[in-house]
């Protein structure tokens, strides 16, 4: 009998919860959601068919839970999409802290740097385990810092040289900025 939360969580590691049931439950319940949405076996009184989508979303969780390889790879991957979800909600409720309508969606510069940062997220968590490494020079995994210090830089010296080319006041390019980024308010 666990006596605290961390020998819980040993005890719960120990049997195999997080590397079988876990895994199991996150595919079965993906899959059968899927096959629900989609009726791909068909209807019945108009109505999709429950137990067969059950039947073979049990089967594929199954398979699933039977490759080893692609369970360490799960578990190895999904902490890290966890923290950017997390990142995504802060950074949406920080939009909404600004003001920025999200309803309405980002502007065009908004979602553009929204899905750079995605895929760079989703690059950094898949690599280890695809061996990706390689996709990336090797004076970019030494110099990533500079090399965003750079960009950062070189953006705001766009965002101002190009603002001062265009007839208006300061605040008539920080609104154009704000459009950009954060869409229409209406």
């Amino acid at each position: 009998m666990p006596t605290d939360i961390a020998s819980l969580f040993y005890q719960l590691q120990g049997i195999g919860f997080y590397e079988f049931i876990l895994p199991f439950l996150l595919v079965f319940t993906i899959t059968f959601a899927i096959l629900e949405k989609v009726k791909i076996f068909g209807e019945r009184d108009s109505k999709p068919r429950t137990n067969i989508n059950a039947v073979v979303a049990l089967i594929i969780g199954l398979f699933f839970v039977n490759n080893f390889i692609i369970i360490s790879r799960l578990n190895y991957f999904l902490p890290k999409i966890s923290l950017f979800i997390i990142v995504l909600v802060m950074t949406l409720v920080l939009f909404g802290i600004l003001g920025a309508n999200v309803n309405k969606g980002l502007g065009p510069i908004g979602f553009l740097v929204g899905a750079v940062i995605s895929i760079i997220f989703i690059y950094w968590s898949l690599a280890p385990t695809l061996d990706l490494e390689f996709l990336v020079p090797y004076w970019v995994q030494i110099y990533w810092p500079t090399l965003l210090v750079a960009a950062i830089i070189l953006i705001i010296i766009f965002a101002v040289v190009g603002g001062g080319r265009q007839s208006g006041s300061l605040g008539d390019t920080a609104e154009k900025w704000e459009k950009l980024i954060f869409g229409n308010r209406d």
